[in-house]
């Protein structure tokens, strides 16, 4: 077994200095260049709370998404608020918003990304949720 030895904080100045707006302008550019649209969802209402520019649907209809994909963003959020779903809700849920995008992706004839940003795999439905979308997704896109 290797011996562990402290690290002095001093090994943090020899990182160079992030240039946060080279990487804002990095981002952006790759971002008008997407051909897709990126589809959050956010089990807490505490996790959109520090986004701005971005819209945040509260449900999943159809034709909010609709309105997401049309948008000029590349994304948009929508809430889910699964985290206070018991298993059996979270599996309804999740199977109607995954039906829901894959059909308004195909109408609107725009690719997506999901991103699934669950608060915590200790609270939340940590793997559940994302093993739907997958499955989900790729059932209705075949």
């Amino acid at each position: 077994m290797r011996e562990v030895k402290p690290i002095s904080i001093d090994i943090l100045n020899t990182f160079k200095q992030v240039d946060e707006d080279r990487l804002n302008k990095l981002l952006a550019d790759e971002l008008k260049h997407l051909d897709r649209k990126i589809v959050v969802l956010d089990d807490d209402p505490t996790g959109v709370q520090t986004v701005h520019d971005i819209s945040v649907y509260t449900d999943w209809d159809k034709d909010s998404m609709e309105q997401g994909f049309n948008e000029k963003n590349s994304m948009f959020f929508i809430l889910t608020n699964s985290r206070g779903f018991t298993v059996a809700q979270t599996t309804k849920a999740h199977k109607e918003i995954s039906k829901n995008i894959v059909d308004v992706s195909k109408k609107v004839n725009k690719d997506f990304i999901i991103i699934s940003r669950s608060d915590s795999t200790m609270r939340g439905h940590y793997p559940v949720e994302t093993n739907l979308l997958k499955s989900e997704v790729e059932r209705l896109s075949e």
